[in-house]
């Protein structure tokens, strides 16, 4: 017999076998097959298994005009935007539509979507790609141009996943970090690393643009802006910002804590929905949960009542914790605020309200925000007499557009006063709210409870940003 064929028949053999087994183990029920190995299965694919269903690819279709522009080189970071939305005589304007990636992360079931503002501004359209493919239109509800970050809102058909926030003021050097996102558009990417640092500062063009942030040496490029960073938990710790392209190892995030803050600011009812109960509210402290007795997840605490208004027609006081909105639990300010989104002038809310060691059901009816006096408020809290833009205005200080308050006067030695503001400025952002008409302004002037506010004005066809200390 040949040598050859006697060494190759163990080995077709042994072929043979191998196929029939693997048949056999194909074939087997499922329960019989052997199970995953378990090790593989580390805290990261655990982690990534929880958060990346609510990641989402954005795409945005803008209208952009390109003009010629003498002030480029003066120009503060991200004010790019601001000169060719406002000014018009740069040259002859070239229009054409483009597109945009970047990423987004569902922050709420309803459909709630936090982004960077610099991936949806100015878009004209705003297309969103969930986890599982399927494709839906957003709405930009707010944004805040400061923080560089956007409230965008799906009206899908069913609940979403969202992504568990997680604090960012305990963070430690050295733990986990995860980025995910849709770098250059490949979606559903994930890249690893740790926490390299907290409350780092970025510059652009030498000018401090971001402050605060977490730097880490996960991969965060081109498309991963507004994408999440999560820890080991699958908890969000920060929206992602790509800021240095063409770095390696070096990625930032915009601290949860901070994105909790400003979405406080976003989802404003009055302004959105332009409605009112009369109070104003925040969240409560730990040591305040204890003091006012409620639960440690509930409670938004009433720290103003005005007068005449829905709330106090209910005898609501300072003090009081709404604990509960139409039998839904409030969390939080962010929770009640989200909920108020939902509410009509005209419509009637029921509030479960903790007072001390009390607890009261009070029914209120949901009020058109009353228009207070815009040049009135401007005069008492900023020591401003400002004016509409007119279209003849625009026209004479070179704006594309009537937007923005005219400053027209100033009280010597008050807030504006002190912080270099001029006659001629022309105001045309407010905190994180572009700011249009008095009656605008004043709405947000009223509901403003913090002492200094921040505040982007025009000046001889430069941009510039200021902040004011209210009274």
């Amino acid at each position: 017999m040949n040598r050859r064929t006697i060494g190759r028949a163990p080995t077709l053999l042994a072929l043979v076998v191998a196929l029939g087994a693997q048949r056999a183990q194909a074939a087997a029920p499922a329960a019989e097959r052997p199970p995953m190995d378990a090790r593989r299965r580390t805290p990261i694919v655990v982690a990534v298994e929880k958060s990346s269903p609510a990641v989402v690819n954005i795409s945005t279709e803008q209208i952009i005009t390109r003009r010629s522009d003498p002030f480029y080189s003066f120009r503060a970071p991200f004010s790019d935007e601001f000169f060719r939305e406002y000014f018009s005589h740069f040259g002859a304007p070239q229009e054409q539509r483009s597109s945009s990636l970047g990423s987004g992360v569902v922050v709420d079931p309803e459909g709630y979507v936090v982004t960077n503002e610099h991936v949806v501004h100015r878009a004209s359209k705003i297309h969103l790609t969930l986890s599982d493919g399927t494709k839906l239109e957003g709405r930009l509800l707010s944004s805040d141009v400061e923080s560089d970050l956007a409230l965008i809102k799906i009206d899908g058909k069913k609940p979403l996943p969202a992504v568990p926030m997680g604090r960012s003021d305990d963070l430690m050097i050295g733990e986990t970090a995860i980025a995910l996102g849709n770098p250059f558009g490949l979606e559903s990417s994930v890249t690893t690393g740790v926490v390299s640092a907290k409350n780092r500062s970025v510059m652009l063009r030498g000018q401090e643009a971001y402050a605060g942030l977490i730097q880490t040496d996960a991969a965060i490029n081109p498309g991963n802006s507004g994408g999440a960073l999560v820890n080991i938990n699958g908890e969000l710790i920060g929206i992602n910002v790509a800021i240095h392209s063409q770095a390696e190892g070096i990625g930032f995030a915009i601290p949860v804590d901070r994105v909790r803050a400003v979405l406080n600011a976003l989802f404003n009812y009055r302004v959105i929905q332009k409605t009112y109960l009369g109070i104003k509210t925040r969240d409560i402290t730990a040591e305040g949960k204890a003091r006012y007795k409620v639960a440690a997840d509930s409670g938004a605490l009433i720290t103003g009542v005005d007068a005449g208004g829905p709330a106090a027609q209910q005898k609501m006081a300072t003090g009081d914790v709404i604990t509960a909105l139409d039998g839904h639990a409030v969390a939080d300010k962010l929770s009640f605020c989200k909920r108020m989104l939902h509410k009509q002038a005209g419509d009637t809310v029921v509030l479960r309200v903790q007072r001390r060691d009390a607890t009261q059901t009070l029914r209120l009816k949901v009020a058109a925000v009353p228009r207070p006096s815009g040049t009135q408020l401007a005069r008492s809290k900023l020591g401003l007499t400002l004016q509409e833009v007119t279209p003849a205005l625009a026209r004479s200080f070179g704006l594309r557009q009537a937007v923005g308050l005219l400053v027209t006067a100033m009280e010597q030695g008050g807030p504006a006063d002190q912080a270099g503001l001029k006659r001629g400025d022309i105001i045309v952002r407010f905190g994180p709210l572009a700011i249009n008409s008095l009656e605008r302004l004043a709405i947000v002037l009223e509901q403003a409870d913090r002492t200094q506010v921040s505040l982007v004005l025009v000046r001889r066809g430069r941009l510039y940003r200021a902040v004011l200390a209210t009274r």
